[in-house]
């Protein structure tokens, strides 16, 4: 048997074994190391803003909000998207947080306060109590897997070739036994293990690009089922996206979806500078990143600012798809741990 190919196949199967693993555990809605355990406990959806996380990470969360608060007139929206507070009473603490960061806002833009209320603290611990409870996936642990899958399928099909050269090359001074024990070790071997690595990386990917955990969908369904005769502006906008959004406010939150880049200074009530996307990291944010991945549609977006526009209004229904970070439940000011930031994903990070 050819030594390149023992190599290859054994390096096919010392990266699949951990991958499947890590994997599995990822779709419980843990980690490796026991995090997120108690997937399942909890496997239902308390109220408005888990469902807006559910349906579309910390961007549909801070719409619902937000149309929470324009729809008795406490926040009104004017001109090109400028916000004034009216009424600065708060009934629960993602109000308070948007009533927070108007005031400290450097003007009443109103993609500065959507980017803001993504980062507070209130929406990034409804994503860690998701997490907790194993309704969606931390980004750091779904990012390490996705990264793993990647690279196995790339390492496995540019290494095939160069296996088989090798394995030529060892046979290539014994005229007589070369073409069978070339041919035994490319059709028993590497073809077998090049088949292995591929073919789990490709699963591997699939099964973590939703940001939701089955656990996640079936509870987000299940809320959107029993709660059909809801008619508030919140929660229209949590489970449906803007398209449910008042038309004087559906326009304004599309165009602030849109925004790219604008990071909130530290004087907003999230100071944390924000960092790599989608990156678990103990003590930082965390639910902010790609919005790929929650049950809305649509693109990529960040907590320092909005990615396409569909991305975080979402066209659809709140259960149409399965995304983009998780934490200890600080404010986000990074890619890092703490929670995550999304706006609706087709299917499977923020």
């Amino acid at each position: 048997m050819s030594v390149a190919a023992v190599v290859y196949a054994t390096a096919v199967l010392l990266s699949c074994v951990p991958l499947v693993m890590g994997v599995v555990t990822v779709r419980r809605g843990g980690s490796r190391h026991g995090e997120g355990s108690r997937a399942g406990d909890g496997a239902f959806v308390r109220g408005t803003p888990e469902a807006a996380f559910l349906s579309g990470g910390p961007a549909r969360a801070a719409d619902a909000v937000i149309a929470g608060l324009h729809e008795d007139g406490r926040l009104v929206v004017a001109g090109p998207g400028v916000v004034g507070i009216t009424r600065p009473v708060a009934r629960n603490a993602a109000e308070q947080a948007v009533i927070d960061a108007h005031t400290a806002a450097p003007s009443g833009a109103l993609h500065w306060l959507r980017a803001a209320v993504m980062r507070s603290r209130p929406v990034q611990e409804t994503g860690d109590a998701l997490a907790e409870r194993g309704l969606v996936v931390r980004p750091g642990p779904r990012r390490t897997w996705r990264r793993w899958a990647g690279a196995q399928v790339f390492l496995t099909f540019i290494g095939l070739p160069t296996a088989g050269i090798l394995t030529a090359l060892q046979y290539a001074d014994d005229d007589y036994t070369e073409p069978d024990r070339l041919l035994d070790s490319v059709l028993h071997v590497l073809l077998p293990a090049a088949a292995l690595g591929i073919g789990v990386g490709v699963v591997s990917l699939t099964l973590t690009s939703g940001q939701l955990t089955p656990a996640g969908r079936r509870a987000l369904h299940q809320y959107v089922d029993s709660s059909r005769h809801l008619t508030g502006a919140a929660h229209l906008v949590a489970t449906r996206g803007l398209p449910a959004a008042h038309p004087d406010l559906r326009s304004q939150l599309i165009a602030a979806a849109r925004a790219r880049g604008l990071a909130a200074p530290p004087s907003s009530p999230a100071p944390l500078p924000f960092q790599d996307p989608g990156l678990w990291s103990a003590g930082a944010a965390a639910w902010c990143g790609s919005t790929t991945g929650f049950g809305g549609a649509g693109g990529g977006s960040a907590c320092s600012g909005g990615g396409g526009g569909a991305a975080c209004s979402g066209s659809g229904s709140a259960c149409s798809g399965g995304s983009s970070c998780s934490g200890g439940g600080s404010s986000c000011g990074g890619g890092g741990g703490g929670s995550s930031c999304g706006g609706g994903g087709g299917g499977g990070s923020c």
